[in-house]
């Protein structure tokens, strides 16, 4: 890697121009969730976050507006101080990407393609960053080297960067997705991920797969403090399942991490496909009919419940579309998954309070639906 030169710290206004963060601070003394937001700040005014030390917040970066000379400056205030890494890239080169933040839990996702260098060498190691950051690559050039590990991952296969020991990566035309946790999380479920640094994870890695769709699922704050603490310990279970965990540390994570994740990716799936019956889903799952009711019951509902409440928001959507004002009532419950027309009036008047065909007489006066 080439030496790096110190950028000096930007001015406020060039790095208001690409930073835009939002922060969630949980509850107030009344018990009633509310949010504050600033428009605007930089990295002066702490653009490194530690994720125990904030509660919740998002980050989008962007260096599109600003001057190519200022992109480069700019990229490395975000990375060495958010992110603990140094970094050398092209100067004009336009970065944009997303960080979400919560307790004991960090995630990205770099939406631009990106061609750079970063490393962590042994002089940067004195700040005491102790976290794992798994990286999943999407597309383009990834190469990640720490202590005896090279490793070249294809897309959607995963790497580990851990902190505490010097590494260095090269992107060229890369984008991906990371989670960034606690070292010590990762240990309380039996798995050395020291010993797992610089490690390439395949693609088809059950664990992987379901971490990738839970973390690109989770939503940006989390209000309900045990429900957060709960996602990140799911995060941690499949880390360490996909990394190695020991036998007991695995029956822990199987039982807790895998259940959860797997509910989502049927969410998931069901969201997209609403048509899908109980019989398609888990044939696509691989799993058995039974596992996934069993699944949705653990959660508090039926699979019954939560597909019917799916296929009448997506009716509703098609209804109230101008894009598809042409079709009919019946094709627009056939293609919503329900097969009884009669079926589909009783259940869309009890879920809105009027029928499929008043709720299109109101939108054709130009009333809103109820």
């Amino acid at each position: 890697m080439s030496a790096l030169v110190r950028p000096s710290v930007l001015d406020r206004g060039e790095l208001d121009l690409c930073v835009r963060r939002t922060r969630f601070r949980g509850r107030d003394g009344q018990g009633s969730a509310f949010v504050t937001s600033s428009p605007l700040v930089s990295a002066q005014d702490g653009l490194a976050m530690k994720a125990e030390e904030q509660k919740y917040s998002s980050l989008r970066f962007s260096t599109r507006s600003l001057p190519a000379s200022k992109r480069l400056p700019a990229l490395r205030e975000l990375f060495e101080r958010s992110i603990q890494l140094e970094i050398d890239a092209a100067p004009g080169q336009a970065v944009e990407m997303e960080m979400h933040l919560a307790p004991g839990l960090r995630r990205a996702k770099m939406l631009s393609s990106f061609t750079a260098r970063t490393s962590r060498p042994t002089s940067m190691l004195a700040d005491g960053e102790d976290t794992i950051c798994l990286m999943m690559k999407m597309g383009g050039y990834l190469e990640l080297a720490q202590g005896h590990q090279e490793s070249v991952p294809k897309n959607g296969d995963g790497v580990l960067l851990v902190y505490r020991e010097p590494s260095r990566l090269q992107f060229v035309g890369a984008t991906y997705v990371s989670v960034r946790v606690p070292f010590a999380a990762i240990s309380t479920v039996g798995c050395d991920a020291g010993a797992a640094a610089g490690r390439r994870i395949p693609r088809d890695t059950e664990a992987l797969s379901l971490l990738r769709n839970y973390v690109m699922n989770l939503p940006e704050r989390v209000t309900d403090p045990q429900l957060g603490r709960l996602s990140a310990t799911h995060v941690y279970d499949l880390i360490a399942l996909a990394i190695g965990a020991t036998n007991d540390g695995r029956a822990i994570a199987l039982q807790r991490g895998v259940r959860a994740a797997r509910l989502e990716a049927i969410k998931s799936d069901l969201i997209h496909n609403v048509a899908l019956d109980l019989k398609q889903l888990a044939k696509r799952q691989g799993i058995s009919t039974r596992y996934i009711q069993i699944l949705f019951e653990e959660s508090g509902t039926t699979f019954t419940e939560f597909a019917l409440a799916r296929r009448l928001e997506f009716a509703r959507a098609i209804l109230t579309s101008p894009r598809y004002r042409t079709w009919s009532v019946t094709a627009i419950a056939l293609e919503a998954g329900f097969g009884d027309i009669s079926h589909f009036n009783r259940c869309f008047k009890r879920r809105y309070s009027m029928t499929p065909t008043d709720m299109r007489a109101h939108l054709k006066n130009n009333r809103t639906p109820g």
